[in-house]
């Protein structure tokens, strides 16, 4: 079976169209002009902003001429991430896209069902002249994935929307009403080099579960760039050549990767070698497939002194990583180490911390702060947003009406540790009734992701009803 007998039909064009397409964070021009050309061939009023976000209407379809007008909001950026193994260049590359039983998924890439299959929905309603529907808004933003720099810049002075459904929940029957707000946290340290003494070896990490740092953050996955901070911790005259780990600062880090020299290789070899018996031991439950080696190296040049050294793995060793609070089965606050990486002159560690309570959103923020500062690294709080307070609307109960009269169950009504945009446009559209649903997609953030077949029909058909009933 091929993309293009699935059902329903136009999502499944569309979202084949949009995986044409590269649209990593940061890289949006080129689907940015694919909506505003959808939308004037459909001669719809559309808008481009400097964000790149496109924003488009329509008037409402016969008969539904008094009912409230409805945005529909989704993202067109995605997380791009890979096998290691794969030679996939997002930047030109189509992704290519498997129909494996029941799901979707991608050739060893993400497959950017986050949020793909929200835009997919958006366009196949505003194609769908069967659809009946009061007037409609789409709102697809830029930048989601990293800063939500599309949110922060959206204009919203010609948005008259009464209610506004965000796409871009990703369990089947959850009715999104609430989520956690962010905050990312930049640590690096200045280089300081000197010569290597003794031998060199390498540390390589890969083949961890990974995922996504909002939506799994509680599944006790092992991150591994912590675990570099575990591994070296207390061996003695570590001096790292190179380091790095992560793809992505809201996914747990499924690689990482050092080379250093050690003074003594041999002592080095033994207690590293029992730790990762160790770590692989405790971690089999969660991520079976991870893989730690440990091989002798070389490398030319200066290395990062002893001190410094030191300071970086100690820093990696103590700082906060995971689940901080749940109650009632929702996550409430947690912290995650995204991304380390060095250039010339810097190494840095982006944690992106995220809490549905501002205050212990910044709490942590300010433990892990003053930890990496007492190993001398540099702290700043790069981005920030808030989150979406929970409320109760009648859009929630007409909601939850049809889905029960559709599928025979009610909707599961939460709060989600993943960022929303609904929390940005509340600050600009304040009297907006808002939620979130979408189909069931497993493994976002990670070359694992996929999207459920049938729950991509069932989450249609909900939406078309809930644009009729409205």
């Amino acid at each position: 079976m091929e993309i293009k007998d699935l059902k329903p039909e136009l999502v499944w064009k569309f979202f084949g169209q949009l995986s044409e397409i590269p649209r990593g964070s940061g890289d949006e021009k080129a689907v940015s002009d694919y909506l505003v050309n959808f939308a004037k061939e459909r001669n719809l009023e559309v808008r481009q902003d400097e964000a790149l976000n496109v924003i488009f209407k329509k008037d409402a379809s016969a008969g539904c001429e008094d009912k409230p007008t409805i945005a529909l909001q989704g993202h067109m950026d995605m997380v791009c991430v890979k096998e290691n193994d794969s030679d996939h260049d997002f930047s030109k590359d189509p992704i290519k896209l498997i129909v494996d039983g029941e799901w979707v998924r991608a050739d060893g890439t993400t497959l950017g069902a986050d949020d793909g299959m929200g835009v997919a929905y958006i366009l196949a309603i505003f194609d769908d002249e069967e659809v009946a529907h009061g007037p409609l808004e789409a709102i697809i933003t830029t930048g989601e994935e990293t800063s939500m720099v599309g949110a922060n810049a959206l204009d919203a002075s010609d948005i008259n929307a009464k209610y506004l459904i965000n796409i871009d929940t990703e369990e089947d029957g959850i009715l999104t009403i609430g989520c956690a707000g962010g905050c990312d946290l930049e640590i690096s340290f200045k280089k300081e080099k000197e010569a290597a003494e003794g031998d060199f070896l390498k540390l390589d990490l890969r083949g961890f579960e990974g995922g996504h740092s909002g939506m799994e953050i509680d599944r006790g996955r092992l991150n591994a760039i912590k675990t570099i901070g575990r591994l070296l911790a207390d061996i003695e005259g570590v001096q790292i050549a190179s380091i790095n780990g992560g793809v992505k600062r809201n996914a747990i880090a499924s690689t990482a990767e050092v080379v250093f020299a050690v003074a003594d290789k041999e002592a080095a070899k033994k207690e590293i070698e029992s730790r990762i018996a160790d770590i692989l031991n405790e971690s089999k439950d969660t991520d079976p497939k991870g893989q730690i080696t440990l091989e002798d190296a070389s490398f030319d040049g200066e290395v990062l002194t002893k001190d410094l050294s030191e300071n970086i793995i100690n820093t990696l060793y103590t700082l906060p990583d995971g689940l901080v609070k749940k109650h009632q089965g929702e996550i409430i606050t947690s912290s995650n180490l995204g991304i380390l990486e060095e250039d010339e002159n810097e190494v840095r560690i982006v944690c992106m911390i995220r809490s549905q309570i501002d205050s212990a959103k910044f709490n942590r923020a300010a433990i892990a702060k003053k930890i990496a500062q007492q190993f001398e690294a540099d702290c700043e709080v790069t981005s920030a947003y808030t989150g979406w307070q929970r409320e109760e609307t009648k859009l929630i109960d007409i909601a939850n009406d049809i889905w029960k009269e559709q599928t025979g169950s009610e909707m599961t009504v939460e709060t989600t540790h993943g960022g929303l945009e609904c929390g940005l446009f509340k600050g600009v559209m304040p009297d907006v009734e808002m939620l979130s649903f979408g189909p069931t997609i497993e493994g976002a953030h990670s070359p694992s992701e996929r999207v459920n077949i049938e729950s991509t029909e069932k989450n249609y058909k909900f939406l078309v009803e809930l644009l009729k009933r409205v």
